[in-house]
């Protein structure tokens, strides 16, 4: 953390050093510099700063909505852009690429992008250009609202994230850039580019409005830095040719809506109006207080006999009220699950979750919800001297220790689920997976070197002849998997319940590029001597955590073809695996220096969504909360979320559902109420054209 704000600051000071370096030479021939001329100039324009860098503020916010609504909704307009470019962008980037212009283009992209920010808001306003501040400020101001509806609307990923043998280079230079950019950029806000039209807007205003021509250098100078900047945004695997004209479309229609708007804005903002506003206030407080009371009735006169501009308004507030309503609820479609208060453990599979809790006084309670129905049922058992560890399958789930097994079966027309069977084996149990054969449901239970298989009715059949140890068992149909170690790394082994099926399978977690970068901090990882913290199988696929020393990482195999590959970022802490179908959830930390060793316990881990089919991650949780345990069911996503306070909470996070049933009303309610709106509105407009 420490080393990306240290990034951070060297930018920022970097870049305001250059704009106040520079001023020698962008300056109108009259102006003089002078150190009190940056004292005053907050005094005379607080307001045009405030609003320029209100945008700050905003886009964290902003930043916020749009990852949980691509979580939520998952808008991709990226395929699309893709169709349109193929790979013009990876030609370029191809071309180009050396390890100097990656180390030059990170920096401007970034330190250059902040210092033009500056200079264009700091040079009219510190050589009193109220004419042209006045325009500027508000140009930069509309460039970002209207850039608004596409980033939360029009998602595009950036380029390096989704074309194959695309790199984003400004990325991933570094670790610390690295987590710093994962911290304030969601990598879905390519359309439009800012890096574009926020200065394309200002080049435009100044064009437009510069008179005399003293701002004629800088205004030169623009057009340098957004050829550059062209250059960079592609190289840099960040932005896509349709991005770049984006921005231009946005910076022309901000500074259109800024010729409307700056007489009207700068009439209620201008500083002097405020200072003059303020010195009668504090004359005359009673005086002031009515003359503000009677401007604030006009404003509401006119509705008194409404026009063609009223009828307006009220057709843009019912317009953003219900899309504010629906986009709270595009943005927070995850749900607590009620009545499980005290959640220890979880464990679900298909439509089914299973919570176990320990109550303050000391009882443990277990209960059974389906996901779907959000039905809960009790789970009748005889009571354990320990909360007992819970294994979950598509029928039924399996409550053990070391010494018991309980065996229930799903059920919708029960309320309580009593258990079919019960086993105490001869020897400890280590753990227990669920299959299956022909005959239905196989328990599986691993000790120290013997598997013992049971079916649902606690019967115990025929084990496959394998010899243990027997560490991280999982089965999924006629399949069990365990794990193992030789002198080249791990090893999963694999068998059949009913047939003579062995093989195994030596697991790789080298990632090449991580490995450039640990080594890059004097970090070797051994692999050799890693190992396997744990096993997950869902029919084709198994997933398993290695532990690399360093970090965990999760490597995903196709157990048919043998080919694998690592889920999640290759240099952060990942854990907790959990599959159904082409669903995968896991954890994994947002920023993680491998400097630092187990710097994970010191990390909130957030819910990560995988999609096999499309190669897509997406990440589900943007908060400060740690959550554990995710679970991938049948049409949602499961976890328990640890409050600030230490309470537990079991969230499901729907993966079809996006608009909650009220929504469709208000919708239809907004709809109706249009028609009449709108006629009353033409109805005006020939009027008052007419006349």
């Amino acid at each position: 953390m420490v080393a990306e704000t240290g990034i951070y600051i060297t930018w920022v000071t970097g870049a305001i050093l250059l704009s106040v370096i520079f001023m020698p030479v962008f300056k109108p021939v009259f102006a003089k510099i002078t150190i009190d001329g940056f004292i005053d100039m907050f005094r005379r324009y607080w307001a045009h700063i405030i609003i320029v860098f209100s945008v700050y503020i905003w886009k964290d916010l902003f930043d916020g909505l749009d990852r949980s609504l691509m979580a939520n909704t998952r808008i991709d307009m990226t395929p699309y852009v893709y169709a349109v470019e193929g790979d013009i962008v990876l030609w370029i980037q191809d071309a180009l690429r050396s390890a100097i212009m990656d180390e030059i283009l990170t920096h401007f992209y970034v330190m250059g992008f902040m210092a033009v920010t500056f200079s264009s808001l700091i040079y009219p306003i510190y050589f009193d250009d109220r004419y042209m501040a006045d325009r500027v400020c508000l140009s930069m101001f509309w460039v970002y609202i209207l850039a608004i509806p596409f980033y939360l609307f029009f998602n595009v990923r950036v380029t390096g994230d989704y074309i194959p043998l695309m790199e984003t280079i400004a990325y991933d230079l570094t670790p610390e850039i690295h987590n710093w950019f994962t911290r304030i950029d969601p990598f879905t806000n390519g359309m439009p580019s800012l890096h574009i039209g926020l200065p394309f807007a200002v080049w435009l205003t100044m064009q437009k409005w510069d008179d005399d021509g003293r701002w004629i250098k800088y205004r030169g100078f623009l057009l340098i830095f957004i050829s550059l900047t062209a250059i960079a945004i592609i190289y840099l695997g960040i932005h896509w040719l349709v991005d770049i004209i984006g921005g231009m479309v946005i910076a022309i229609f901000a500074v259109k809506l800024t010729e409307r708007s700056h007489k009207k804005l700068w009439d209620i903002f201008d500083e002097r109006r405020f200072s003059h506003r303020l010195a009668r206030a504090l004359d005359d407080p009673k005086r002031s207080f009515n003359n503000t009371l009677h401007e604030i009735m006009n404003i509401f006169e006119p509705f008194k006999e409404p026009g063609r501009k009223q009828t307006s308004l009220f057709i843009a507030a019912l317009l953003i009220s219900t899309g504010s309503v629906l986009l709270w609820d595009a943005t927070h479609q995850h749900f607590p699950i009620e009545g499980s208060e005290w959640p220890t453990s979880t464990s679900g599979s298909g439509g089914w979750l299973v919570t176990i809790e320990e109550l303050p006084d000391e009882t443990i309670s277990i209960a059974a919800w389906n996901t779907t129905s959000l039905r809960d049922y009790s789970v009748s058992t005889k009571p354990w001297n320990s909360l007992p560890s819970v294994t979950t399958s598509d029928d039924g789930f399996v409550l053990f220790n070391q010494n018991r097994i309980d065996f229930f079966e799903f059920k919708d027309d029960a309320q309580i689920l009593q258990p079919l069977s019960r086993y105490y084996p001869e020897y400890l149990i280590n753990d227990v997976s669920l299959g299956s054969n022909s005959e239905g449901i196989v328990i599986v239970i691993s000790h120290d070197y013997i598997l013992t298989l049971l079916d649902k009715n606690g019967e115990i059949i025929p084990s496959p002849a394998v010899n243990g140890p027997f560490k991280n068992i999982a089965a999924s149909n006629n399949l069990i998997a365990w794990s193992s170690n030789s002198t080249e790394g791990p090893v999963v082994n694999i068998t059949s319940i009913d047939s003579q099926l062995r093989t195994s399978i030596e697991i790789n977690p080298i990632d090449f590029l991580s490995d450039v970068t640990l080594l890059s901090e004097d970090i070797v990882i051994d692999y050799s001597n890693s190992s396997i913290k744990d096993l997950i199988m869902d029919k084709k696929w198994l997933i398993v955590l290695v532990d690399l020393g360093y970090m965990d990482r999760l490597v995903l195999v196709d157990i048919f073809t043998g080919n694998q590959s690592i889920l999640g970022d290759p240099l952060w802490q990942s854990s907790s695996p959990s599959i159904y179908e082409n669903n995968i959830a896991f954890l994994q930390i947002p920023t993680w220096n491998p400097t630092i060793l187990n710097q994970q316990s010191f990390e909130n881990n957030d819910v990560w969504l995988y999609n096999i089919s499309n190669n897509q991650s997406t990440r589900l949780t943007y908060d400060d909360l740690n959550q554990f345990q995710p679970h991938a069911l049948e049409d949602s996503i499961v976890w328990t979320d640890e409050k600030s306070n230490g309470d537990l909470e079991v969230i499901v996070y729907p993966l079809e559902e996006v608009f909650r049933p009220y929504s469709s009303v208000l919708i239809q309610s907004a709809i109706l109420m249009l028609i009449p709106l709108i006629f009353v509105w033409a109805s005006q407009s020939i009027k008052e054209n007419y006349g």
